[in-house]
């Protein structure tokens, strides 16, 4: 699921991805959410560039508050490629690449999921908010692939779709 939230208190918004899994036979669900961050926070005093790094939704006091979720983009995916997703989560999670707020961000990290997974995705433009992202993406009726069974559509979190 690729998600789309307001910022706490203010900003342009924040992109991450969850990976949500249920055990067949119990039922118990798991799910893992990670998105892409300068290292450090303040990343206004550095010119809107900086180290990056990989970080727990779960960790984040703004992603567990469900009213500021704007938008997700729900896609089923199989075997090879839930893994193949969490491969790029591993790959930029230790790699040091440079955080920059305009054009190598948390949307970029879900752009190079949702390119591991074969979503199809375009890439964001440049400066594109979060929310203005996930919006598009969701009018291209990006949500499984043609050959999977019946489709999954994308809908807004608050209801419009």
């Amino acid at each position: 699921m690729i998600c789309a939230r307001e910022s706490e208190p203010w900003g342009t918004g924040h992109t991450f991805v969850v990976w949500v899994q249920q055990d067949k036979q119990s039922g118990q669900v798991h799910s893992q959410g990670f998105g892409f961050y300068p290292k450090i926070e303040k990343v206004i005093v550095r010119l809107f560039t900086g180290d990056g790094a990989v970080r727990d939704e779960s960790t984040k006091s703004a992603s567990i508050k469900p009213w500021l979720l704007t938008h997700r983009l729900i896609v089923q995916v199989d075997r090879a490629q839930f893994e193949e997703g969490l491969n790029v989560k591993d790959r930029w999670l230790g790699s040091g690449i440079d955080y920059h707020l305009l054009n190598r961000n948390c949307t970029h990290f879900g752009h190079a999921v949702m390119t591991a997974i074969q979503l199809g995705a375009p890439e964001p433009e440049f400066g594109e908010r979060p929310a203005t992202y996930l919006a598009r993406l969701m009018a291209l009726n990006l949500g499984r692939r043609p050959s999977a069974a019946e489709p999954v559509t994308a809908t807004l979190v608050n209801g419009q779709r």
